[in-house]
């Protein structure tokens, strides 16, 4: 992995990042919570030559305590210096254990000698600073004793200042250890979305899906939530109308007019593409959208339209296709009904074929909207009767394994793969007010590439409207009176309260 793919895995992936952080912070402040204290009390000491006729000059005394200072260090951790401060004390174990909890320092050419002593008491590891100063003192007294009777010994130690509790623990060390633990934490963060970024087998872009596929690339649609202005533009539309161009020119030489519009797995922006790319054709065309997906049927709620008679009640002949038909702002729409007990049976029964037929040969486009590939056969029922398919995946969620088994799906059924339409694409920009409906994806910040009016086919050049109208103008409240559908009608941007969903 090269270090700007390592840096695009970290950016994509900075929540793991954060998390990360947060997990190291916590980490390192609950271990610090719960460390025994520790108290530390120093002990200074003066180590210092008699001037007599063993030292014939201060000089030579400096020298000479300076000599006797290196060794008094390893003196004073000696056993018979703090074996005797260990039995007065009460401290068991050995002499080395006890020594580990004294320090000797000195400074360059000094003849100071610190001693600090620590304990889980700051009282108790005062006192056993003094005592180990006290009883070094007499060591070295000892050590140091001239060998004629009256005479001054060379060197002698001197208590400089003792030692006094400190109420300040030296340990744990707070900035210490959630600056280790950030760090860490930190690492751990980037290790994660590294490994996270080698293992996704997720697509993210366009061309990625459009390779395995096997189809070409129609578009790519940002992510964005809440309600659209009709009457504005913003980034989505262009997307959407982008998608619109290149799905209305996939085949000129065979052109289509039932498109059935399925996802490897749910929650990929399916059902919010139907309504955008419906509410874009049906500025110039007659559009119907069908709802196939018969298990779980949200367009009704969504539209605010009825579902009591839908697409399940004309298979079953229980209604006539025009009654069960709903206008909505410039749109014909085929909600599922009510929901049957074997949806699949359903479906590939010939009532469906002629309910299409019919829908065909009153509209200029009609799009099926279509259940999953996955998990069950409806949506290659749906597409095996349409005149070709789209495919929508999600960018950073669908699997390539999914996408390969959506693409082999529609092949043994024969259907005709017409494109490809990424959502919820990270590369993309949504510039739209945003009032937070419940799913979706957040506002991201690449711009997305405009279809300038000189860049579309010379037979979409001439109309410079059609890339300004609302891309959503049928998603209004309410019909016109004489029940007809009203084509490029640029209605209020009413419809019912429905929010474009990212997740179906």
């Amino acid at each position: 992995m090269t270090f700007v793919a390592l840096l695009t895995a970290v950016r994509r992936r900075w929540l793991v990042l954060v998390a990360g952080l947060a997990i190291g912070l916590a980490v390192a402040a609950g271990v610090t919570t719960f460390l025994p204290r520790t108290y530390a009390a120093t002990a200074s000491l003066y180590v210092s030559a008699v001037d007599d006729a063993s030292a014939q000059n201060a000089y030579q005394g400096v020298l000479l305590s300076q000599q006797r200072v290196k060794s008094y260090t390893e003196i004073l951790t000696s056993e018979r210096v703090l074996r005797p401060v260990m039995d007065t004390a009460g401290i068991t174990g050995t002499t080395a254990d006890f020594a580990d909890h004294v320090a000797v320092t000195t400074d360059t050419d000094s003849t100071v000698m610190k001693v600090t002593v620590t304990d889980d008491d700051a009282g108790r590891a005062a006192e056993l600073a003094n005592a180990v100063t006290a009883r070094f003192a007499q060591v070295v007294g000892q050590l140091e004793r001239p060998s004629s009777p009256g005479e001054s010994p060379a060197v002698t130690v001197a208590t400089v200042d003792a030692a006094v509790a400190d109420p300040h623990p030296v340990s744990p060390r707070w900035p210490v250890n959630l600056v280790v633990g950030g760090v860490v934490g930190l690492l751990l963060g980037a290790a994660g979305a590294v490994i996270a970024a080698a293992t996704d087998r997720s697509l993210r872009r366009p061309a990625e899906l459009a390779e395995l596929a096997g189809a070409p690339s129609l578009g790519s649609v940002p992510a964005v939530r809440g309600q659209f202005d009709p009457a504005g533009g913003g980034d989505y539309a262009e997307a959407v109308r982008r998608v619109r161009t290149n799905l209305a020119y996939a085949d000129v030489d065979a052109p289509v007019r039932v498109i059935t519009v399925a996802s490897p797995e749910a929650g990929e922006g399916r059902t919010s593409l139907v309504q955008a790319l419906a509410g874009a054709f049906a500025t110039t065309s007659r559009v119907a959208v069908v709802e196939g997906d018969l298990r779980r049927p949200v367009l009704a709620e969504r539209l605010g339209l009825t579902g009591r008679l839908g697409l399940t009640d004309v298979l079953r002949s229980r209604c006539p296709l025009g009654t069960a038909l709903q206008h909505h702002g410039g749109v014909d729409v085929l909600v599922a009904g009510d929901v049957p007990t074997d949806p699949s049976g359903l479906l590939s029964s010939q009532a469906l074929g002629a309910v299409l037929d019919r829908l065909r040969e009153t509209h200029d486009l009609v799009l099926v909207d279509a259940p999953p590939l996955g998990p069950v056969a409806d949506a290659a029922v749906l597409a095996a009767g349409s005149d070709g398919v789209v495919l929508v995946c999600r960018a950073g969620r669908t699997p390539t394994e999914a996408v390969v088994a959506a693409r082999e799906a529609l092949r043994t059924v024969g259907a005709r793969l017409l494109g490809t339409v990424l959502t919820m694409d990270g590369e993309t920009r949504a510039a739209v007010p945003t009032t937070g409906d419940g799913e979706g994806g957040s506002p991201v910040t690449t711009p997305v590439s405009r279809v300038r009016a000189e860049e579309q086919p010379p037979a979409l050049a001439g109309r410079a409207n059609l890339a300004a109208a609302p891309f959503d103008a049928w998603f209004t409240s309410g019909s016109p009176a004489d029940g007809s559908v009203r084509r490029g009608a640029h209605a209020a941007p009413e419809f019912g309260g429905l929010r474009p969903h990212a997740g179906s």
